[in-house]
C-alpha cells in the first residue's frame, strides 16, 4: 500500500523488511505533516511492523508547533503501539537538521533514532537494529 499527497510525502509498507518507508519532499504543511505521520503509524500497526525508513533528505522544514505535536503527543501514543526504530536520512536543510536535532533529542529512549547520508547505510542500521 501506497499513500502519497500531491508532492509532500509518500508513504508504503515493505513486506520484505516488515518496515515503513516515507519520503518527504520540500515544504510540509502542518495538516500533511500530521497526516503523513499518521499514515505511517497506521500502516505499522497494520503490518505489526516497528520500523521505519525515513527520507527526510530534501524536506525542508518541520514547523515547531508539529514539532512540538510529534514529541508530546504522536511519539508516546507510536511508542505505546509498538514503534522501535527510526532511520533518517540527514536533510539537506540546515532548518529541518536542526529541528530533527531538537526532536531527537526529546525521543524517549525506547525509540532508536539515526541519522544517515545515505539509504543503504540506513537500510543495513535498520536490518541490524533488533526491535
Amino acid at each position: 500500500m501506497t499513500v502519497q499527497s500531491e508532492r509532500a510525502y509518500n508513504i508504503q509498507y515493505d513486506p520484505g523488511q516488515n518496515w515503513v518507508i516515507m519520503k518527504w519532499e520540500g515544504y510540509i504543511s502542518s495538516v500533511e505533516f500530521r497526516e503523513g505521520t499518521e499514515l505511517m503509524l497506521n500502516l505499522l500497526i497494520k503490518n505489526n511492523a516497528n520500523k521505519v525508513l525515513a527520507d527526510i533528505k530534501n524536506m525542508l522544514l518541520i514547523d515547531r508547533e508539529d514539532q512540538e505535536w510529534l514529541i508530546n503527543y504522536f511519539l508516546p501514543r507510536a511508542v505505546r503501539f509498538g514503534f522501535k526504530a527510526i532511520a533518517l536520512l540527514k536533510p539537506i536543510s540546515i532548518f529541518n537538521d536542526s529541528a530533527i536535532k531538537q526532536i531527537s533529542s526529546h525521543i524517549d529512549r525506547k525509540i532508536s533514532i539515526r541519522m544517515f547520508n545515505d539509504m543503504q547505510s540506513a537500510k543495513n542500521w535498520l536490518i541490524e537494529t533488533e526491535a
